[in-house]
């Protein structure tokens, strides 16, 4: 019989362990979504936002008015700096490119799955729930067939709001300065998630945010010109002031700025700019005073925040509340009755307030309860009183994203 030769240890195949079923279910779930973001993607009635930033984009290559009056009830109501960051979609087909959009949420979802878990439990320590992903995935099905129906941009605010936070509590500057930067060019109210820096004592990236801020803003001004980016900002204030409004007593936003005015305004009227800046004022020291006393770990610390980037806007609708999706999975994690109960609640208000199940009218009348406002500000109080009883938080784990 021949010797056999020892096997080359540097020629040995290293297997990882394999998924579980919680792991594959969560990523049979990512598929459907996929195929979900691609089919109304495709379609010509479909990404109706997402046509609106191509239109600012091919406006901003010609050197054209960004905000024009004649735009009616789909303006482009992003800050001016951000037209040019669509400006490699222009390059596709419109459908082409509203699906490439959508597939960039789903993977952001499956990232920010990695980048976003807990570190390793301690001995004696409880392991997260497994199935936390799933279930809160679950429970946003209908905020994500919205966020892909219009093709919007939660989706990638997550992933960047991840990267920053991430980033910055593995002792990096400028990468999560630079995705903190964009993040709040596309959505201000992103700049919520200063709160997470100041809490960690991330001044660095503070401070550098601020540095690749203005590099982001060379090409406007390289565009415009100094004084016609700023005729470009006052236009873009000019618009927010002009159609928020309108729209924030309506049925669709369920932020908590419109629940606090529910409560002293009748759903047909409008309220003022004054009104609309007390009622965010109210909630942003609500939510800020909610936060520091949680003494929330980073996994739940940003969590909070993602939540508060729709939760605080005047305008946000169910397609927006996919930015709770840490939230859920957050809560679902500690497997308790009441953050389940909650979480299943968030699940059935999607469900229940969808115009195929009620119709649009009684779909209607049900949102004008701010039934949004009311579970996930539930969420928000118990997270934050979930968080308060850890004595010592996990933060996040070594990510082999991070580590590379």
């Amino acid at each position: 019989m021949a010797a056999t030769t020892p096997a080359d240890p540097g020629m040995s195949i290293r297997r990882g362990p394999a998924a579980s079923a919680p792991e594959w279910a969560f990523r049979v779930l990512l598929l459907v979504l996929a195929v979900l973001a691609v089919v109304l993607g495709q379609h010509p009635r479909r990404g109706l936002d997402f046509r609106v930033y191509l239109l600012a984009a091919e406006r901003f290559l010609a050197g054209a008015d960004l905000y024009p009056a004649g735009d009616g009830f789909m303006p482009f109501k992003y800050a001016p700096l951000t037209a040019p960051l669509f400006l490699p979609f222009t390059l596709l087909p419109a459908r082409a490119a509203a699906a490439l959009w959508n597939l960039g949420s789903v993977a952001a979802v499956g990232a920010l799955a990695r980048l976003a878990s807990r570190a390793q439990p301690a001995v004696g320590e409880r392991s997260p729930w497994p199935w936390a992903p799933v279930l809160a995935t679950l429970a946003l099905l209908p905020a994500f067939h919205l966020e892909f129906f219009y093709a919007q941009v939660d989706g990638v605010m997550l992933l960047l709001l991840a990267l920053t936070a991430v980033g910055a509590e593995r002792g990096q500057t400028w990468r999560p300065a630079t995705a903190f930067a964009v993040a709040v060019l596309l959505k201000p109210p992103a700049a919520l998630l200063a709160l997470f820096l100041l809490i960690r004592q991330h001044w660095r990236v503070l401070a550098a945010s601020v540095g690749v801020g203005l590099v982001l803003a060379i090409p406007s001004v390289a565009r415009y010109g100094l004084s016609g980016l700023l005729a470009q900002g006052h236009a873009w204030l000019d618009t927010l002031a002009r159609t928020t409004p309108p729209w924030a007593l309506g049925h669709n936003p369920q932020g908590l700025p419109t629940l606090l005015l529910s409560l002293v305004l009748p759903s047909d009227a409008q309220p003022s700019g004054s009104a609309l800046a007390v009622a965010q004022a109210v909630a942003l020291l609500l939510f800020v005073a909610v936060v520091a006393w949680s003494r929330a770990g980073p996994v739940d610390l940003l969590a909070l925040c993602c939540l508060g980037v729709t939760l605080l806007s005047p305008l946000a609708w169910r397609a927006n509340f996919v930015m709770a999706w840490p939230l859920l999975r957050a809560t679902a994690e500690t497997r308790t009755r009441g953050g389940l109960a909650l979480v299943l609640l968030a699940g059935f208000t999607g469900v229940l307030t969808s115009d195929a199940l009620l119709g649009a009218d009684a779909a209607r009348q049900l949102l004008l309860w701010r039934p949004y406002a009311l579970v996930f500000s539930a969420l928000l109080l118990w997270t934050a009183w979930q968080a308060r009883q850890l004595p010592l938080p996990r933060g996040f784990s070594a990510s082999p994203l991070i580590r590379r």
